[in-house]
């Protein structure tokens, strides 16, 4: 009877802690943004790559990548091989941490202002966000959405509507079409070692 006992708080616990643990889309947002402008200001006068060793870890808890290039690359995706979607995937969320690097390299004394959050479609939230820094104010809204009971960001929009996700898969569509999934592969991992030269 007390292994019963037992055996039931023990289910009863996990399946409430995570549900406790789940943090909102708000949380998430604030911990990414203070993770960001942590590890910019530690390395704001090292290299893109020093920047990127440092924000990779809060950008791959931020962000799901996998989402994001499956997005992109549509059909191809679909069609493409186990080892060919795990090489694509390496060389999008490199480039993408490699991109965030170069960017954040020249801002100093800059801060996140949340203004809220709205519903989105198909259960996705919106978490509208000013990023100020001393010469501009940028206005974006992450969009994010529940995997395995966290929330993580699948695009970001820009002054109140422009996607990331639309001009990126706008960007790759031609090397999609002449090359497939290897040739976007490829420039990919170019464009993220191009970047982190500097």
């Amino acid at each position: 009877m007390r292994n019963i006992a037992r055996n039931s708080l023990l289910i009863l616990i996990l399946i409430l802690v995570p549900r406790l643990a789940l943090a909102t889309p708000v949380e998430t947002i604030e911990t990414y943004h203070d993770r960001l402008l942590q590890t910019i200001e530690a390395n704001h006068d090292t290299s893109d790559q020093a920047r990127f060793d440092s924000l990779s870890p809060a950008m791959d808890a931020a962000f799901d990548f996998e989402s994001m290039i499956k997005t992109i690359s549509g059909g191809y995706w679909r069609k493409a091989s186990p080892e060919a979607r795990d090489a694509l995937l390496s060389a999008f969320r490199r480039v993408s941490i490699a991109t965030y690097a170069d960017q954040f390299g020249g801002i100093s004394g800059g801060s996140f202002d949340v203004k809220g959050t709205r519903d989105g479609p198909r259960g996705l939230k919106l978490v509208d966000t000013v990023l100020k820094t001393n010469n501009d104010s940028v206005i974006m809204t992450y969009v994010v959405r529940d995997k395995a009971g966290a929330w993580r960001i699948i695009d970001v929009l820009l002054k109140g509507g422009i996607s990331e996700l639309a001009v990126r898969a706008s960007e790759y569509s031609n090397i999609l079409k002449s090359g497939g999934v290897d040739a976007l592969t490829t420039t990919l991992n170019e464009q993220a070692a191009t970047l982190l030269k500097k």
